[in-house]
């Protein structure tokens, strides 16, 4: 499933008579602070309710069920994260500068404190599926329209942008956060992930720097 046929799936949900944009707004703001305090299985549609100044049925008006209203809170987490500075090239960019962004923007948006929350190394996990959609595949499109920028603006060498994500992506993380997942390792400190960030990019930077 691409990452747009999953936001027209979550359209498609919603789709019904016209809502209150500003009580669905107030919904989604009070799901995404409780997940994050609480994490999904610690956050009742009673909570939300309440927390949003709503009654139980306009949250179930809004969004089918909980599961559905985790996934719009991650959906738009996410897309604020992106918003906030997006990753655009230019001629002259600073392009180790717009890829240090990428990297520190694709481990927060990989670390949400909701994800960790849900336990996503159970594979019995129904929602583990839907945060992949909403988060990590939301962040693999980034990385390909950010590799496809830097190929035609001459910043690295031409190479296939699902080649250059998955190894990207696999420095970034790799062993570290399936550990991190697994409850045998903490969420990298800000320290630490400067420190993957720079030895990342090093490493992927001797493989497709520009030959002069």
């Amino acid at each position: 499933m691409t990452f747009f046929i999953f936001l027209e799936k979550i359209v498609q949900i919603n789709v019904g008579r016209p809502k209150d944009l500003e009580k669905r707004q107030r919904i989604l703001n009070a799901a995404k602070s409780l997940f994050l305090k609480s994490g999904y299985h610690g956050s009742s549609m009673n909570q939300i309710a309440q927390e949003a100044g709503v009654t139980k049925l306009t949250v179930y008006n809004h969004f089918q069920d909980k599961a559905n209203l985790f996934v719009c809170a991650i959906a738009a987490t996410c897309e604020e994260l992106i918003n906030a500075r997006p990753l655009h090239l230019h001629a002259d960019s600073d392009f180790h500068k717009a890829f240090t962004y990428a990297c520190e923007l694709s481990l927060n948006i990989t670390n949400l404190p909701e994800a960790i929350k849900l336990e996503l190394a159970n594979e019995q996990n129904p929602l583990a599926l839907e945060f992949y959609n909403a988060s990590h595949l939301r962040m693999q499109a980034l990385w390909e329209n950010f590799f496809q920028q830097a190929i035609e603006l001459g910043f690295i060498q031409t190479e296939n942008v699902k080649t250059l994500t998955l190894l990207i992506v696999s420095l970034l993380f790799g062993m570290r956060h399936h550990e991190v997942l697994l409850g045998i390792r903490t969420v990298p400190t800000a320290e630490e992930r400067q420190q993957i960030i720079t030895s990342s990019i090093e490493l992927f930077m001797l493989k497709y720097q520009k030959k002069a």
